[in-house]
């Protein structure tokens, strides 16, 4: 009985051995998991950060973009406002009398009539008051 009992024993004791390997693992086992747990912490910082970063890159692009097309714009505006000038000026040319006394003569034969000229008479308050100067 006693060797049984040692068999047992023995046998219990090789059998227990894994039992306390197994007790360090499962010991073990949290540390690793607390590694695990702070790496993918991190990951999920560094993800965070670099999306931010990427929406401030993308956002600086559409902010250069805007102010490059508002930069054309405006000088196409300046361009417009230049060529509106240039228009007006053309416009008051082309309505001033002495174009169209010219037209009248040159291609119509037609000739002004002096008892019809009218001259503004001075600066007078009421400008309404002209004078007729005939010939």
């Amino acid at each position: 009985m006693l060797a049984r009992n040692y068999d047992n024993y023995a046998w219990e004791e090789q059998y227990q051995l894994p039992k306390a390997d197994e007790e360090v693992k499962v010991k073990r086992a949290p540390v690793r998991e607390t590694n695990r747990n702070l790496l993918a912490q991190i990951s999920v910082i560094a993800f965070v950060i670099i999306a931010t970063y990427l929406c401030a890159v993308v956002r600086s692009g559409t902010v250069m973009s805007a102010g490059n097309e508002l930069v054309s714009l405006k000088e196409q505006e300046m361009q417009l406002i230049n060529k509106n000038n240039e228009l007006r000026i053309e416009v008051e040319q082309l309505k001033g009398p002495e174009r169209i006394i010219s037209i009248a003569e040159s291609q119509l034969g037609m000739s002004v009539a002096r008892s019809n000229i009218y001259v503004q008479a001075g600066h007078v308050k009421n400008n309404k008051v002209y004078a007729l100067a005939g010939n």
